[in-house]
Formats: C-alpha cells, sequence, structure tokens
C-alpha cells in the first residue's frame, strides 16, 4: 500500500513538472488562443481545462506584471494539485461507498433545508417578556453563576477637570436632574458609563479599570456599593447597582438569551411533531403511504 502511495506521489510530482514547462512556455510566449466557447484555456489535465477568464482578477488586481504571473502560476499550481490528486483518487477509490454517501447526504441537506424552512413559517420566534419571566421562574435554579458579575455605573474624569466636585456630588445623588447634568458633561469624561445597564464579568470590569484590582472583590461583590478612587491623573466613581457571585443564581438579564433559545427549541420540538403527524396522515388519507399486512415469521 505504500509503495501504491508513493508511485502516486511520483506520478503527481510528474506530471505537474510537465504542466507547468508547458504553462510557462505558454505564458511567456503569449501563444494563448480561444476555444470554441470563446474561453482561453491556459492549463489542461486529462479531460480537465482551467480558463483563464475563471481565474479571479483579485488574485492579481493592483500588482505589477511579475507578481501577476506569480500569482497566476500559484493559482495554476494549486488548481493542478487538487485536480491531478482528484484523478488519483478516482483511478484508485471504490466509489460506490462514495457515491452512497453522496446520496444520503443530499437527502439529509434536502429534508433539514424543507424542514427549517416550514419551521420558519410555523413558528413564532419573538418571546415576549412575560413568557421569558415564567420560563425564568421556572428553571432559574439550572442558572447557577461560574463567574462573578457586577452591574456597575462609572465615571472616570481629569482631576484637573475644574468640575470635579460638582461631578461626584451629581454621580452619587440619584437625582434626576443631576443626572442630567452628567450627561451634558460625557466630553468631559475619559470612561463612562451612566446607564448601569451592562453586566461584566468582574475580571473584565477590573481589566477596564484596574484601579479596582487594589480593591479586595468581596468589597466590589455588595450591591449598591459607591467607590471614589484615583490615580496620578484620574478620578474613579463606580456605584455598583448589582451583584453576582461564584454558585448564585444569575439574573434573567444574563441568561435570557438562553431562555429564549430553550423555549424556540421546544416549539420547534413540537412543530416537528406535529409535521411528522400530519404528513403521515396526509399521506394514509391521499393513499399515498400504505401499510401491508406481514405475516409473524416462524
Amino acid at each position: 500500500m505504500k509503495k501504491s502511495g508513493n508511485k502516486c506521489a511520483r506520478n503527481i510530482k510528474n506530471n505537474l513538472g510537465i504542466l507547468f514547462l508547458t504553462i510557462l512556455m505558454s505564458i511567456s510566449g503569449c501563444h494563448l488562443t480561444q476555444n470554441e466557447s470563446g474561453k482561453t484555456p491556459i492549463a489542461k489535465i486529462y479531460d480537465s481545462y482551467l480558463y483563464l477568464e475563471d481565474i479571479p482578477a483579485k488574485i492579481y488586481r493592483g500588482k505589477s506584471v511579475d507578481d501577476s504571473l506569480s500569482a497566476l502560476h500559484q493559482y495554476m499550481e494549486d488548481w493542478a494539485y487538487k485536480t491531478l490528486i482528484l484523478k488519483q483518487a478516482e483511478r484508485n477509490v471504490d466509489t460506490v461507498k462514495i457515491n452512497h454517501l453522496t446520496r444520503q447526504f443530499k437527502k439529509d441537506l434536502l429534508t433539514e433545508t424543507y424542514k427549517e424552512l416550514l419551521l420558519q413559517k410555523f413558528i413564532d420566534t419573538i418571546v415576549p417578556a412575560d413568557t421569558l419571566q415564567k420560563y425564568y421562574q421556572t428553571y432559574k435554579q439550572y442558572f447557577i453563576s461560574t463567574n462573578n458579575y457586577v452591574l456597575p455605573q462609572f465615571v472616570v474624569v481629569t482631576k484637573r477637570n475644574a468640575k470635579v466636585s460638582k461631578i461626584r456630588k451629581w454621580f452619587f445623588s440619584g437625582h434626576a436632574a443631576y443626572a442630567d447634568s452628567l450627561v451634558k458633561n460625557t466630553p468631559a469624561f475619559t470612561h463612562y458609563n451612566l446607564e448601569g445597564n451592562k453586566w461584566y464579568k468582574l475580571t473584565a470590569f477590573q481589566k477596564e479599570l484596574p484601579v479596582l484590582k487594589k480593591i479586595n472583590e468581596k468589597y466590589i461583590l455588595k450591591k449598591r456599593k459607591k467607590f471614589v478612587l484615583t490615580d496620578s491623573l484620574s478620578l474613579y466613581l463606580v456605584f455598583i447597582k448589582n451583584a453576582v457571585s461564584k454558585q448564585e443564581i444569575l439574573p434573567l438579564e444574563l441568561v435570557q438569551n438562553d431562555l429564549k433559545q430553550l423555549i424556540l427549541s421546544q416549539r420547534k420540538k413540537q412543530a416537528l411533531s406535529q409535521l411528522k403527524n400530519h404528513l403521515k396522515e396526509e399521506a394514509i388519507s391521499k393513499k399515498i403511504f400504505k401499510i401491508y399486512k406481514t405475516k409473524t415469521v416462524q
């Protein structure tokens, strides 16, 4: 078997050498002529042709003449190798099993594609908030956190800012009027999240605000915790709206995408079951499907 493989490799190598000699002579001398179909063949292996018009222009677009020829030769080399190895495979591999697998793959692909089309037509992909809430209450015991998470609001401002004391007062006040003042001053902030609607893994949040790394994690993971921190250049104002530690139940906001997929999966399973029954009953009623009685084999 090994000798046969080595022989195949030598055949491919020899054929490639002859092929490229011919190609180089043709390209260099520009002896290219069109065939009956109007295309220009630049290489041939057995009954397979490579046409100049079929080579993607992107491989040589914007390149010099020498680089274009080099790219063209590389493309032909790849084409030749793939074509030669395919021809060798067709001669040395039993194609019965391959053809069977190909037919089965086509059947499976057609079936799955058709089922997906039917599901897209009949399954409601909209999951209302109240449905998510209901499922969350039912399954939340399975959503146990394996990481620490925080839901923060924060502002980072340079200590040279003339409004530093006001910004600190506005940030921790909780009054709507002060919130508006913060929004108006956002161009002066070097980094901020005033909405507080994004959950972070604690490790990711510490990377975003490295000044937090000097704070013990157990203090950061306290709900409604306030921090006023500084470094040589900036003032950091942080308010932890909510937090989840490892082994605690994750909040709905962190699992709603998973819940939605769970709901849609259940809908899909139910729809496929209904489709199966419908197709069978319809086929029987139209006398397309018939079950013959058989005698028990003794």
